[in-house]
């Protein structure tokens, strides 16, 4: 801020009164100015922001949705492969009945089949590196803070049930007896069971995060349900 000195004689002292006057009105005038300029710039970029932040959500959820169904529809496929082959095993069952019962309700898919949402987080990232968050409405960014811990939550927890569940299962050597026309019952029993016990763990962390999703952003929620399926 650049001042100009005055070019009159100061005389009296009203002179120099409204002379001060004016400067301080112009320091209050600037600093006012910047002041806008800086809530303007700040209240543009929490809007941005709040956003991208939402839409990035928003896909989130219509991910979570499209997994759990996907998810929910395989684990009923291996619940009743793993009551059928608690059944056959219980009365003896030949490994070669088994065999053919397996392919054809897998359809020669042994597998898992897990299907994970991609759950993104570079608009909440942005956010917090460029100090935009911290310019958003309190209650807003508690609510986004929340869905985020959620989601990191929500990986860990699948990781570590996929791998508990699924220790030391030999899903792949079960796959290559069955290839191979070398089955053991019991053995293919207890991996499908662990299988299923994983997908099941998968599906009741989808509906969590759904949970979370409506009490935490019940607009978003209403509009990602409304939103017409891709």
């Amino acid at each position: 801020m650049h001042l100009e000195p005055p070019h009159a004689e100061l005389t009296s002292f009203k002179d120099f009164a409204k002379h001060y006057l004016m400067i301080v009105l112009s320091i209050l005038t600037a600093l006012g100015l910047e002041a806008w300029i800086e809530h303007a710039h700040r209240t543009h970029a929490a809007a941005t922001a709040s956003a991208q932040i939402e839409a990035e959500l928003q896909t989130n959820l219509a991910d979570i949705q499209r997994m759990r169904d996907a998810d929910a529809k395989r684990l009923a496929l291996l619940t009743q492969l793993d009551n059928y082959l608690v059944q056959a095993v219980k009365d003896g069952t030949s490994a070669a009945t088994i065999t053919q019962h397996i392919d054809t309700q897998m359809e020669g898919d042994f597998s898992l089949g897990l299907q994970l949402p991609k759950l993104r987080h570079e608009a909440w990232d942005v956010a917090v590196a460029n100090q935009a968050a911290g310019w958003i409405d309190a209650g807003k960014l508690r609510h986004y803070a929340t869905i985020y811990a959620y989601q990191s939550d929500f990986e860990r927890r699948v990781s570590f049930n996929t791998s508990v569940n699924l220790q030391g299962s030999r899903m792949n050597d079960i796959d290559a007896d069955l290839k191979a026309g070398t089955l053991q019952p019991l053995e293919v029993m207890h991996t499908v069971n662990s299988m299923a016990s994983s997908l099941g763990d998968t599906v009741i962390a989808l509906d969590s995060m759904k949970r979370a999703f409506g009490h935490e952003l019940p607009g978003l929620v209403a509009a990602t349900s409304a939103a017409p399926a891709h």
